[in-house]
């Protein structure tokens, strides 16, 4: 800031020195009084101060832009189909024919005859005769005998007995315990917020040919389309929001508890003990005595014996024979046929197809423009 200062004093110093002019004396009260800026409120002699900044103004203005427009028109164009034709052909094909032919086959038969052999053969009969055979057997005998044995008896005794019971007793406490609350806070959070702004550009458009008034002749006119699109601008910002909060406050609560109480109490109760005595018994005791005995015992043995059977059997003798069997044998003959096929042959129909087209349409949109102002009264400013 000295730095200007002294700038500009020595500049208006500078200009003051120089020919006496008009311009001259402008210039330095620009410089001194406002700085910058035009000159205003000057007269020949001496500076008047500027006038103070007006703010700026802005008004409506309509202006005419060239806006894209989409349109459907049909159009006729050519397409190619598909259509099915049925078509001949000769097709050989072999066809079997069968025939009959003889030969003769040769076979064996077998023919059963009866015949008769003689075998000897073998027998076993039986011979039956009777023998003495000693044996030796057991014969229990049962004997009468005297034990003893010891054994409990019960006898029943009255006997005193304490025993402790829990009386049970019912007490009331004071607690304190943890009750939970929602409290309403106020939280920050942070969100995207475009603050963008419609910005206006100029393309540049075809240029068409006209003739102008006069005898100018013809021209050609140039002129920009002015397009109007969306800045975005992505700001995050803090936004207040609520909540809510748990928040635990103390409270007091009764309880009720149960307290056993242990207390002594006398019974009689009756108590068994066991005498033992000793006492006599009488038990059977078995043992065997072995006895040898003579008895009669038919034996039966087999004596083989000899002799001859005719046996009769069937043998089977082979002979040959001579037959003629027809058989059949089938021939590969070439045959022609027509058979039927399908082709598809194509051709051109025209069809009508929605084609979309894009035109340009003037359209009037208003816009707001700055007018200029003037910081100095009228008839004082150059």
């Amino acid at each position: 800031m000295k730095f200007k200062a002294v700038l500009l004093m020595g500049l208006t110093a500078l200009l003051l020195s120089s020919p006496t002019t008009t311009e001259a004396r402008r210039r330095a009260c620009r410089l001194w009084n406002c700085g910058v800026g035009p000159i205003n409120c000057l007269d020949d002699y001496s500076c008047a101060p500027c006038g103070p900044v007006c703010e700026p103004t802005w008004q409506e203005v309509e202006c005419t832009v060239m806006v894209p427009e989409t349109s459907y028109e049909t159009r006729k164009v050519m397409t190619t189909q598909y259509k099915h034709e049925v078509h001949q052909r000769q097709v050989t094909y072999y066809e079997r024919v069968p025939r009959t032919e003889v030969r003769e086959v040769s076979y064996t038969v077998c023919d059963p005859v009866e015949r008769e052999r003689t075998v000897p053969h073998v027998t076993c009969r039986p011979v039956y005769e009777d023998r003495e055979v000693s044996y030796n057997y057991c014969e229990p005998v049962y004997e009468q005998k005297v034990g003893y044995r010891t054994v409990c008896r019960a006898e029943w005794d009255e006997v005193p007995h304490e025993y402790t019971v829990m009386v049970p007793r019912t007490e009331w406490h004071t607690g304190v315990r943890k009750v939970c609350h929602m409290e309403p806070v106020t939280a920050m959070r942070t969100i995207c917020v475009d603050e963008g702004c419609w910005v206006d550009q100029e393309i540049a458009a075809p240029c068409n040919m006209g003739c102008g008034p006069g005898n100018c002749g013809c021209y050609s006119v140039c002129r920009p389309i002015i397009c109007r699109r969306w800045q975005p601008n992505i700001v995050q910002k803090q936004v207040p929001y609520m909540t809510c909060r748990p928040v635990y406050v103390d409270q007091e609560y009764r309880y009720c508890t149960t307290v056993c109480e242990p207390q002594t109490r006398t019974c009689t109760r009756r108590v068994c003990r066991m005498v033992p005595e000793k006492q006599e018994y009488t038990y059977t005791v078995c043992h065997m005595e072995q006895k040898t005995a003579v008895r009669n015992v038919r034996v039966c043995r087999y004596v083989q014996e000899t002799s001859e059977r005719v046996v009769r059997y069937t043998e089977m003798v082979p002979r040959t024979e001579t037959r003629e069997e027809e058989y059949t044998v089938y021939d590969c003959v070439p045959r022609e046929r027509t058979v039927d096929y399908t082709v598809c042959v194509p051709y051109q129909v025209e069809q009508e197809i929605q084609v979309p087209v894009c035109h340009m349409v003037a359209k009037t949109i208003v816009k707001r423009v700055p007018v200029p102002c003037s910081t100095c009264p009228e008839n004082t400013c150059y």
